[in-house]
């Protein structure tokens, strides 16, 4: 499944987990996301930042491509 990208600048809460399964599936379910955006919620790290961002982070931090 291919990201929404009228999604883009909607604003990430890490308090939902429907957001964080969202974010898992369109990267296949990888441990190393799921691990990986799961330890920045908890630091609070993505609270209000947009999808766009998020994806960003995750490409910056574990070199995977945009959905």
């Amino acid at each position: 499944m291919a990201r929404n990208k009228s999604n883009d600048k909607r604003v990430f809460y890490s308090d939902q987990m429907h957001q964080l399964n969202y974010f898992s599936h369109l990267y296949d379910h990888n441990q190393n996301v799921d691990k990986f955006l799961k330890c920045l919620c908890a630091i609070g790290t993505l609270d209000n930042k947009t999808h766009l961002e998020v994806f960003k982070i995750v490409r910056d931090e574990l070199g995977y491509p945009l959905p």
